[in-house]
C-alpha cells in the first residue's frame, strides 16, 4: 500500500511539474462576427476558434473573452463589465494539435462601430495551484447601421420635397451647369448674359445651360454641439437615422446623392475617397450607411467649418438637406447663407422638432 501511494505521489508530482511549464505559447485564438455590418438588434453569429499547436494536452484552459460591453449573447452571462468591454469566461480541455470551434448567437442594439479585441488565456497546473496568463489581442470590427425611420409623415414630407426639387430642376436655370456660350439675340433674359465672355468677345454673349444633368442631392449632416448645450444623444442618433432614411428614399427615386458631415469617422481602414461624390446604387448606399454607422457623435469642426465645407464642395446639386440636432440662431444664419450663395434649395431638418411631432 505504501509503495502504491509513493508511486501515486511521484506520478502526481511528475504531472504537476509537467503542467507547470508554460503551454500558452502554442495557443492561438481568433474571434470574428459572421458579418461586417447589420441592423440594430439583428442577430448574428460570433465564431471563436482556439487552436493548440503544441503536442501537450492542456487539461485546464480558461478563456476570458473581451466583447463589446453592449453585446447580448444568447444563453451566456458576462463574467464582468467595465466602461470599455465585458468579459465572458469559458473553461475547456484541449488536446495537442487540436482545434476547437464554438459559435455564439449575438446582437447589438445600438448604432456604432464595435471591436472584438481578443482574450486572456489562463492555463492552470495539474493540481490547480497556479495559473499562467497571457493576453491575445486582435482587431476585428463590426458596424451597426443607423435605424431606418418608419414614419408616414416623414415619407410624405420627403415626397413633397422631391416633387419640389424636380419641378425647380426643369424650370429654373442653373448658372453652374453651363454647356456653352451663344450670341445674345434679345430674346434671352438679362440674367443669362455672361459679362466675362461678353468682354472677351466684345459683344453680348449668353450662357446656354445643360438641362440633361441628373437630379442630385447633398445630405449635410451637422453633429456639432457646444459644451454648454449638453449631450443630446437621442437627437444625435435621430440625425444619423434621418440621414440614412433620406438616402434610402433618394435611392428608391434613383436620384444621385452624397453625404457631407462634420462627424468624426472612427475607422481608418475604410477608403472614404468618394464620400463627397454624388452617386447611387447598392455600393454607394452601402458605403454611406457604413459611414453613418462608424461616425462618432462628436465633430471635427463647428457650424462655420461645415458651412465652408458645403460651399467648397458644392458641385451644382439641385437640393441640400441640412440635418442638425436642433435649431438655433447660428444654424438659421448658416441655412440663410447657403440659400443665398448656392443655386439650390435648402431643406433644414431639425431632430428635436421632428421628434416632438411624432
Amino acid at each position: 500500500m505504501l509503495i502504491f501511494l509513493a508511486v501515486l505521489i511521484l506520478f502526481g508530482a511528475a504531472l504537476e511539474l509537467y503542467s507547470l511549464k508554460d503551454n500558452s505559447s502554442h495557443i492561438r485564438y481568433h474571434s470574428q462576427p459572421s458579418q461586417y455590418g447589420c441592423e440594430p438588434g439583428e442577430a448574428f453569429q460570433i465564431k471563436t476558434t482556439i487552436t493548440n499547436y503544441g503536442v501537450r494536452t492542456i487539461p485546464f484552459l480558461k478563456l476570458e473573452e473581451k466583447f463589446p460591453k453592449e453585446i447580448r449573447l444568447q444563453g451566456v452571462e458576462p463574467l464582468s463589465t467595465n466602461d470599455d468591454h465585458c468579459l465572458h469566461a469559458n473553461v475547456i480541455y484541449i488536446k495537442g494539435r487540436q482545434k476547437i470551434t464554438r459559435t455564439l448567437q449575438a446582437s447589438l442594439p445600438q448604432r456604432g462601430m464595435y471591436r472584438f479585441e481578443g482574450c486572456r488565456l489562463l492555463v492552470g497546473d495539474f493540481l490547480g495551484i497556479k495559473e499562467n496568463n497571457k493576453e491575445l489581442k486582435q482587431e476585428e470590427e463590426m458596424v451597426i447601421f443607423p435605424r431606418l425611420l418608419d414614419d408616414d409623415k416623414l415619407e410624405r414630407a420627403l415626397s413633397g420635397y422631391y416633387g419640389d426639387i424636380s419641378v425647380r430642376r426643369f424650370y429654373i436655370e442653373d448658372p453652374i451647369l453651363v454647356n456653352s456660350y451663344n450670341d445674345y439675340t434679345g430674346r434671352e433674359p438679362m440674367r443669362s448674359i455672361s459679362w466675362t465672355q461678353s468682354a472677351k468677345k466684345n459683344r453680348l454673349m449668353v450662357k446656354e445651360f445643360d438641362h440633361t444633368t441628373d437630379l442630385s442631392v447633398t445630405i449635410l449632416l451637422d453633429v456639432y454641439l457646444h459644451w454648454s448645450e449638453g449631450a443630446h444623444r437621442e437627437e444625435l442618433e435621430y440625425c444619423f437615422s434621418l440621414a440614412r432614411t433620406i438616402a434610402e428614399f433618394l435611392e428608391k427615386k434613383r436620384a444621385s446623392y452624397r453625404l457631407l458631415t462634420n462627424a468624426y469617422i472612427r475607422s481608418r481602414n475604410t477608403d472614404y475617397e468618394d464620400l463627397g461624390k454624388a452617386g447611387q446604387g447598392a455600393h454607394h448606399y452601402t458605403m454611406l450607411i457604413y459611414t453613418l454607422g462608424q461616425a462618432a457623435s462628436n465633430s471635427f469642426c463647428n457650424i462655420d467649418g461645415l458651412h465652408d465645407i458645403a460651399l467648397r464642395k458644392y458641385a451644382g446639386e439641385s437640393a441640400l438637406f441640412y440635418i442638425a440636432p436642433f435649431e438655433n440662431e447660428k444654424r438659421r444664419a448658416m441655412v440663410q447663407s447657403l440659400q443665398n450663395r448656392l443655386n439650390c434649395q435648402i431643406y433644414p431638418m431639425y431632430a428635436a422638432s421632428m421628434r416632438e411631432v411624432e
